[in-house]
Order: C-alpha cells, then structure tokens, then sequence
C-alpha cells in the first residue's frame, strides 16, 4: 500500500562520519538456508526504503503527470533521493531499495482504485520498464542499493486461485522477467510478486492450506521458466501477515524469501503493550517460514501520536493522528520491541514504506543536507533508522569479490584471485641468488626503521634468508616495520640501473608470505611513473613460523595482484608490513616473502591475432562463458583484409534474446583494470556484422555499480565479409570518473537505443583506448573564418601523439563524417568532444 507522508521542519544531526569498510558493495546475491548470502558466503541483511514514481506520492517534486514528457525529470529526481538515502558521510546507510511500478505509468485511462486492473495495459508496462522503471533501478544500483521490484497496484482484497488477478500477476511478470536488462542484473534487482494480499481461496472459493501456495507457485515457475535467477520474495495473507500455510505447503524452488509487512498493532503488539519476547513470540507464530526463509520487511514506519483526529486502519481499529505515517506508535517502546525481533533472528531485511520516512527530501534537494524526516524525532521511525542502519552497516553487508582472508583491504582494491600461480615468461624482477645467504640484493631499496639499508652483505635486520625447511620457497626475503611512525618496507624499480620501464599492458605481481611471528598483514603498493599508487592490496600472513627457518611452509598467503599499465615509464613495486588490513603501522610487524616476480602480459585490449577467444577477456555467448583459445566459430578475433578503421576486432552477438551475450575485460582472472583517481575516456569503433543492430558499452566499478554507459547505432555494415572495408565505423565513447580502484567494461550488442535483446544480434568492435585527462588543458583550433570550436571541460589524451592524430569527426551517435561540419551542434573530434558554433 502507499501512504501519504507529510513534510516537516527538520533539525541538522550529527552522525559518524564516512561508511564502514565495503558497506555499498553491490554483489549477486542468493538464498542459502534462511539467509542471503554473497559470492563469497557472506551473511547479508538490507536495510533501506520504498518508494513510487508517482507525482502525488512524490509531492509533485517532479512533476505533475506521467508521460514521455516527464520520463526524464521523474530519473533524475530518483536518482537525488538515492544519493541522499545513500550518503552516508551525513549519516545516511541505505543499502536497498523496493522499486513499485507504479499504474499511473501502466494504466490506459483513470482506474477506480489501484486494485481495479481493469485499465491495465502490457505495452504501457513494456514501454516504461524500458524507459522509466530500468532506468530507476539502474540509478539505485549505482549508488550501492540493491533492487526489489513490486507490481503495480494492490490485491484485491479475495483471490481466487486461476481468477483474473492470478492472470493479472503473469502477465506483468512474464514481461518483467523476460526483459533483458532485469535478467542480466538478476541478484542484485528481486522480484515482489505481490502487494498485500488479504484473503486467498483455492478455485472452487473454499479455504484451503494450499491455496497461497496454488496462487503463487505458478508465478514462481513462470519467471524461473523466463532465466530470471534472482530471489523472489512471496506475500503473505492478511495484509502480508499471515504465513502460517507456507509451513505445510512452502514455495518450492531456490532462491525463495518472504516479503512480509509489519506495523503497530499488527503481531499483537500496540504502541502500548509491545514487548521484545511477545515481538518475537508472534512474529514466530504469524510468520513461521523466518525459520526456514530470509523475510524481507517490505513496509513498515511508525512516529508518535500527536494531538488531533484520527482515522481507521485497514482492519477497522481507530488510531490516533501522528507525524504523518501510516502507524502510530514510539520508539522507546514499540520500535525498539521491533528492533530485538529482528536481531533475534537474524535474517529479516527491512525498507521503510517511503523515503520521507527516513530523509527530510525537501531539505536535501534545497541544500543538499541530509536530515532524518519529522524533525529528527527520537520517537518516530527516521531519527532510530538512522541510528540502526549506521550500526547496521558495520555487519552483514556484501563484500566485493575475491575479497576474504586472502584480499583484505584497506585503501586499494582486491582482484580475484586463481587457486594457482601462472607466470608468463621470465620475471621482470630478477631472482636474487638463492644460494646465498644474510645479503640485499642489488636493485632492491630496502627502509628499516626510518632509514635506508645499502645492498651488500649483512648479518641482521632485512635481508634474504636461506629456508632450509623447504615447501612454497627454499629462500625468503625477510623485511619488517619496527615503529608504527618510521619506514619500514622493501621495494623494486627505483634504482637507477635497475628500473621497471613498462608498456602498455597487463601485468601481474606474485609473491609468497609468510609471518616471521604474530599475526601481521602485507600491503603492496604499484607506483606509476607519475609516483601515484596506480593499485595496491593488503593480505593477512598466514602462517607464524615462530622465527623458525626449519619449517616447512605448504599453506603460505599468496599474492596475485594484476594491474594496466596506461602510462609508459618507470614503475615501482614496495612490499609493507602493516598492523590490520587498513593498512595501518605496527611495532615489530615481521614477513618473509618468496617468490617474488613482475609479470608481462602482453595488451589484452589490441586484438592482434586472428580466429581466437583472446586470453583476458571474459565473453558471453548464449549464456555460456567461452574459454581462451583457438576458435574457428562463434564469438572470437576477425581480421579484415582491406583494414580500414578496424583491421582486427572481436566480433560478438546476442544469438538468443533470452541469454546473455556480451565480452568485457577486467573481470578475467589476472587481468584487472586498475585505475588511479581522475576523469577518463573509452573510445573504441564498432561496425555491423550484419543489419544495423546497436552497441552498449558499459564502465562497471568493483562494486557492480555502472558509472559510464552510452548506446550507439552500428550504421555501417560488412554483411559477413571479411574483405570488407570497416571505414565509416561507428565510434564509441565513454566519459566517466574515478575515485580509484578496479574497473571493467562490457560490450554489449543490442537490438534498439533503449538496450533491449534480440536474436541475432552480431557485432565487431576494437581499435580501444582508454585515456585519462590531464590536470590542465586548453586548446583553440580555427578550421576556417566561419567555424569555432569549443572544447568546454571534456577529455583529453595524456600522450604526446595528439597532435598527430588524423582529421576524423563523428556525431554524437557515432556516425562518421566525411569533412568537417558545416552545421552548428555537438561533435566528436579526434575522439573528443567539441561544440561547433
């Protein structure tokens, strides 16, 4: 149901400032007994908000009707609230989002109610999901919120089962589930099959145990039917309070919760007489399937009675006027009673029933300050979510892959890791003689204590150790840091002689470790010719040898830390032991590291050899993920004989519109995308295998989150012929921003502007480049008396060829032109973009 909440004067609060270590993360996740869990095992609970796009629910704040014409400014104010709910340096910790598609976007003309189905319309939802609904959704998962998407309207208050509203639900789901958007971001967007249901019979009218399990087990195996994987939440009777018959007749299938509504006086606790135990006692009896299930909270807000009218709630019993939710009641005494419920079992997610039930939105879209709703009262459900959502943050939240006892982190970025080493060629660090013992070995800068160590011979302190005891290396280098306040760390690359000139490319750093004694991390640092961090990571060391070279060491740490090099020159790689997996200094922190070694791995992203699944790449073809190797069919590496723009590109295709089909680099085991903090470019050109399909290229960070993206038509075509020509290709680009970490990109083919599937689909795409924009620049450019170009603040290449580019403007869609435009607009020159006045 939707409540009308009204606005209120807000105070300013203070809460913690920043967000708990990986608290935003946005990961798959699954159903794993009664819990949700990530890729990685962890326990995940969600605490966020619900909301509509719907001009009356969001006080006109967008608009006043829904139609094309307010598409756009309806996203826009969506995508303002998530960054309020998200900001957690002011206090905020959302972390989902329940999404309702709403009927005044589905509905042909003026329904009596949003139980009256009668104007519904399966093209409106077809329409909207594409262009209002996925758009939303995507906002919320780049701001770290996970997705649970309901149908629009309400239940009738009886259903039967095989009634019109049962057809109702698989019509509107059918089309949901099918969208390739909503299946290919199964795990992070859930599926609500419906909004409080209140009296279900089976099909001859009579009450039966099995008729909420009839009514939507079919539902359920229409979606799985349609590929979507993700968790499907299912209601219960009575408002969703009433589960008791899913205990003898549960939904059968995996990945399975049960979305349920809670508000006072619901479970036989008022605002006067709710007590932890009866919370518990009830919820337990009501809602049996806790035990069994993850439960999702999808409504639920209370604030205190204040003086005036009243009204009746849906089961008839009068309640008092209040700060302007749809229950009545305290924090101190029926809030926190709900608060131990919840951390009594453990596993029940929660979203307040609208986000004016959390942040004051007319403060923050007036000053940007994020502010708990109904002026910060302690009594009401916006000031103790604030409270319980930032403790809340510090446990149970999603962590990024690969991350865990292995890739623990602090300021950098962890790429997954392979169960086993694989070296490509020689070390581009050199072995240091493993015959000799208690020496530095040249090219190697060495700090201890504060102070620099000279290479040569040397009896203590770091220094290579011979490991008589064998298992993962017969020699050690052994460093340490003695004061939390003074250097201590070895390092390659910084001496003269000795350095660690790069290309462009993959490269990948490995290493052994161990603890000397205790329990100590290691953080290893890439430099950039630049000397800025390009990517580090911190491991626990694991085992302690008790200071013992005689033991053998079968189950050391072993580091896998992949990087790209976009800059050519002189890198440096530094090895720290450090207290925690912040990074932070210790007293006496001690490892010994083995098999120490640079990786080259060539340029993953110059396709150069022909008829191959290129190593790096993770491609998708019909759902399938393809191994790296010799291919003669399906996706893989063309050559064109007459060049042109492309004389190598990696032809892909979507060759059934219900799975997958897409490449992407940076997800690959060993070959991550690692980028320091800046504004950046991806430009590619693309051409038509056959038609005229369109290509999506996506900019995804490590928390899933899709911060760059952009369609283009493919208007050029080689109809299937590798003598072609792919002058005249479209070109791709891509402007976002990073903070600092890993990255990857996706090509996707796709069949319309809108990125829906198809069939046959078929696409190639190269020449990529990916480019960051220096810290300064300006450039005038006159082609002649009647054109002036104005570059405005936009990317720049950070290489000395610029000048030397050809002359090539493209459209903004990516259509090449043959000379420069001679009509006003914006272009892209030289691959950047640029105003013609």
């Amino acid at each position: 149901m939707i409540k009308k909440v009204l606005a209120s004067f807000l105070v300013a609060m203070s809460m913690p400032i920043g967000a708990w270590a990986q608290f935003g993360v946005v990961e798959p996740l699954h159903v794993d007994g009664n819990q949700l869990k990530d890729p990685t095992g962890h326990k995940v609970v969600l605490h966020g908000v619900m909301d509509t796009p719907n001009p009356y629910f969001n006080h006109n704040r967008w608009g006043y009707a829904c139609n094309d014409g307010t598409v756009s400014a309806c996203i826009n104010y969506f995508d303002k609230m998530f960054a309020a709910i998200t900001d957690t340096r002011q206090g905020a910790y959302c972390n989902i989002f329940r999404l309702h598609l709403d009927p005044c976007w589905t509905n042909e003309g003026r329904a009596n109610g949003e139980a009256d189905i009668s104007k519904f319309s399966a093209a409106r939802l077809q329409k909207y999901l594409n262009s209002l609904y996925f758009p939303i959704a995507q906002k919320a998962l780049n701001h770290g919120l996970y997705v649970v998407v309901r149908p629009p309207g309400v239940c009738p208050k009886e259903l039967r089962v095989g009634d019109a509203y049962q057809n109702y639900l698989k019509t509107v789901w059918n089309i949901v589930s099918s969208n390739s958007n909503i299946k290919s971001h199964a795990g992070v967007i859930s599926i609500e099959l419906a909004n409080e249901p209140v009296h279900v019979t089976n099909q001859w009218g009579q009450n039966s145990a099995s008729a909420l399990h009839d009514y939507f087990q079919p539902i359920v195996d229409l979606i799985r039917k349609n590929g979507f994987t993700g968790v499907i939440w299912v209601p219960g009777t009575g408002y969703q309070s009433q589960y008791q018959d899913y205990k003898t007749n549960p939904i059968v299938g995996s990945n399975i919760g049960y979305a349920v509504h809670v508000y006072p006086g619901w479970y036989g606790q008022k605002a006067t007489n709710a007590t932890s135990w009866g919370f518990i006692q009830n919820f337990q009896n009501q809602v049996p399937v806790v035990k069994t299930n993850p439960i999702l909270v999808s409504e639920i807000d209370w604030s205190p009675e204040k003086p005036g009218t009243g009204k009746y709630n849906e089961f008839g019993e009068w309640v008092g006027s209040n700060q302007g939710t749809w229950g009545t009641a305290t924090t101190s005494k029926w809030g926190n009673a709900w608060k131990a419920c919840m951390d009594h079992f453990g596993n029940i997610s929660m979203t307040l029933t609208s986000a004016d039930d959390y942040v004051d939105l007319d403060t923050y879209l007036k000053s940007g300050r994020v502010t708990p709703s109904f002026g910060g009262n302690q009594e009401a459900c916006a000031k103790a979510c604030f409270n319980w959502y930032a403790e809340y943050a510090k446990v149970n939240y999603a962590h990024k892959s690969g991350s865990g006892s292995q890739g623990e982190q602090g300021g950098g970025q962890v790429q997954p890791q392979p169960s086993q080493p694989t070296n490509y060629g020689t070390s581009l660090i050199p072995a240091w003689n493993t015959n000799q013992s208690d020496f530095i070995p040249e090219g190697w800068t060495v700090c201890d204590n504060g102070e620099e160590a000279a290479p040569g011979n040397v009896a203590r302190g770091p220094r290579i150790m011979k490991w008589p005891g064998g298992g993962d290396f017969n020699s050690v280098f052994y460093c340490r840091e003695v004061s939390a306040d003074k250097g201590g760390f070895i390092e390659y690359g910084g001496k003269n002689g000795y350095r660690l000139n790069l290309g462009y490319g993959e490269y990948e750093v490995v290493c052994n470790a161990a603890a000397w004694q205790g329990t100590p991390y290691l953080k290893v640092e890439v430099f950039d010719p630049t000397n800025a961090v390009l990517t580090s990571t911190i491991i626990a060391v694991r085992p302690n040898v008790n200071k013992n070279t005689g033991t053998r060491v079968t189950n050391s740490a072993q580091l896998r830390l992949s990087f790209y090099s976009m800059i050519k020159g002189s890198y440096r790689i530094r090895f720290t032991p450090v207290a925690d997996a912040q990074g932070n200094g210790g007293i006496w922190e001690e490892v010994v590291l083995g098999n120490i070694g640079l990786y080259a791995k060539g340029n993953p992203l110059s396709f150069n050899t022909a008829n191959e699944v290129p190593t790096g790449w993770t491609i998708v073809d019909a759902g399938t993920t393809l191994s790296a190797g010799a291919a003669g069919a399906g996706p893989r590496v063309f050559q064109f004989k007459a060049g042109g723009d492309l004389a190598t590109g990696l032809y892909i295709r979507q060759s059934d519109a219900s799975k997958a089909g897409y490449a992407e680099f940076g997800s690959a085991n060993g070959y991550g995308m690692s980028l320091k903090a800046g504004q950046y470019a991806l430009t590619y050109n693309a051409v038509a295998w056959a038609g005229n399909p369109y290509m999506k290229c996506e900019v995804i960070n490590s928390n899933n989150q899709v911060v760059g993206s952009q369609i283009i038509a493919l208007n050029k075509s080689v109809e299937k012929d590798l003598n072609a020509s792919t002058s005249g290709s479209a070109h791709g680009y891509v402007r976002f921003n990073v903070p600092t970490g890993y990255y990857r990109f996706r090509w996707t083919p796709v069949a319309d502007q809108w990125g829906n599937s198809g069939t046959w689909i078929e696409a190639i795409f190269g020449h990529i480049k990916i480019q960051q924009a220096s810290a300064s620049y300006s450039k005038s450019l006159t082609r002649s008396s009647a054109i002036s170009i104005d570059y405005g603040n936009t990317i720049i290449e950070n290489t000395a060829k610029l000048k030397n580019e050809k002359d090539e403007w493209y459209t903004v869609q990516g259509q090449k032109l043959s000379s420069v435009p001679s009509v006003s607009g914006i272009y892209i020159h030289n691959g950047k973009k640029v105003v013609v006045k």
